[in-house]
This record gives C-alpha cells, sequence and structure tokens, in this order.
C-alpha cells in the first residue's frame, strides 16, 4: 500500500468542530486538505469522528483568529462514502490483510492505530464494502459504522458524531 500523492500534496490542515460534550472543552478534527478557490477546500483524508464528510468533499472555510482553517458547510458533495473499523482483536498486525483486501478494492484509508482505522470508496463499490463489513462483524472480527447519515448530493451542513 502507498500513500496517495494527492493527499500527500495536501497543504492545509482543515478543522471542523465536534459537538461539545456537557463540561468539557471543545474538540476537532483536523482533515488534510486543498485550499480551492472562491473559499473552499478538497478534502483529503478520511474523516474518523466525523458525519457526512468525506474524502473528495468540498467545504466551505474561514480563517480563524489564530489563522487556523476551520470548514462551515459542505460545497460539494464528491459521492463518497465513509466507513470507520474497529477491530475485536489486539494483535497489532491484524489490521493489514483487510487494509490490503480493501485497498485492492480501490477504497482509499486512513489509519489512526493498529485496531482503528477509517476507510473511504467511491459509491460503485459502497454496497460491496458494506456487505463485507457486515460479514466480518457478524463473524465477530471487528465493528463497523458508515459515515454517512444522509444520501449523497444533498448540500447540507454537517452532522458530527
Amino acid at each position: 500500500m502507498q500513500p496517495l500523492s494527492e493527499a500527500l500534496d495536501a497543504e492545509e490542515t482543515i478543522w471542523f468542530a465536534l459537538p461539545p460534550e456537557p463540561d468539557a472543552e471543545q474538540m476537532w478534527e483536523g482533515l488534510s486538505g486543498r485550499v480551492e478557490a472562491e473559499g473552499t477546500a478538497t478534502i483529503l483524508a478520511v474523516p474518523a469522528y466525523l458525519y457526512d464528510i468525506n474524502f473528495g468533499d468540498r467545504v466551505t472555510v474561514m480563517r480563524s483568529g489564530e489563522n487556523a482553517l476551520v470548514a462551515t458547510g459542505v460545497d460539494h458533495d464528491a459521492r463518497n462514502f465513509t466507513f470507520r473499523i474497529l477491530l475485536k482483536t489486539d494483535d497489532d498486525g491484524a489490521w493489514e490483510p483487510l487494509a490490503v483486501e480493501l485497498a485492492q478494492l480501490g477504497c482509499l484509508l486512513d489509519v489512526m492505530s493498529p485496531r482503528f482505522f477509517a476507510i473511504s470508496c467511491g459509491e460503485p463499490l459502497t454496497q460491496e464494502i458494506a456487505d463485507r463489513l457486515q460479514a466480518l462483524e457478524r463473524n465477530g472480527v471487528l465493528y463497523y459504522e458508515t459515515g454517512r447519515t444522509q444520501q449523497p448530493g444533498r448540500k447540507l451542513g454537517f452532522r458530527f458524531i
């Protein structure tokens, strides 16, 4: 598996505010991105915690007082789907065979830890990937969830976990 050259060229981190927890500090997820024209940026990472933000989406952005690039909404849905996977094993190498299998099918991966990673796939692969992950979940190998709460193409704000 090789890093995606487009993602390696990402020059910015786009920050997304996660919903606040009672009596807790504001949490953020930073995703690699490329600044585009007219106050937008393209996401070049797979979100670990955000819903309805996917690899390739173009988001509206603004600079904060600290000069951070902060997302304010979705401008264009790239029609990709995100899945998050939590393996049930403590084996640090257990993620690799599944990651290779998913990459060979055409998925992009962002590995957060040996047990937790996020994948992105295009719309045509979505059902095949969902079926594979569901079978692995039924067999006790992993837990998974989708990062979409809405069908592609809707120009709405985003939802966070």
